[in-house]
C-alpha cells in the first residue's frame, strides 16, 4: 500500500468527517473507526484531531451534537450534519472533483 504524506489528508479531514455523516450520526469513536475502516487502515484520525475538527465544524454551523445513553449506561456525544454542513460537503466534493480533473491533467503520461 501506498505511504501518503499526512499532510495531504490532513486538508481534508473535515470533508471525511462530514461525509461520514452524511449517512449517519455517529459518535467520535465509531467514526474514528470508520475512518480507519474505510481507509483499509491506512489512515487514523487522532482522538485529539478528531475533537478539534468536531468543535470547528459545530462552531462553523455544519454539525450539532447531542448526548444520548450508550450500551452500559454510557452517555456518549453524537454529531449530526446540518443542511448548512451538506451543502459544504456538496462544495468541497465539487472543489475535489475539479483538483482531481486538474491533476489528472498535470500527470497525464507520467509512468
Amino acid at each position: 500500500m501506498l505511504n501518503v504524506d499526512k499532510e495531504i489528508l490532513r486538508g481534508y479531514i473535515d470533508t471525511i468527517i462530514l461525509s461520514l455523516l452524511y449517512h449517519q450520526d455517529l459518535y467520535g469513536y465509531d467514526l474514528s473507526k470508520e475512518v480507519k475502516k474505510q481507509s483499509q487502515g491506512s489512515f487514523e484520525l487522532k482522538e485529539g484531531t478528531l475533537y478539534l475538527s468536531f468543535k470547528r465544524l459545530e462552531n462553523n454551523g455544519y454539525v450539532t451534537s447531542y448526548w444520548q445513553e450508550g450500551s452500559a449506561a454510557a452517555r456518549r456525544k453524537y454529531y449530526h450534519l446540518t443542511e448548512s454542513g451538506r451543502a459544504y460537503l456538496r462544495h468541497k466534493k465539487a472543489e475535489w472533483l475539479f483538483m482531481k480533473k486538474l491533476m489528472d491533467q498535470f500527470l497525464e503520461g507520467v509512468e
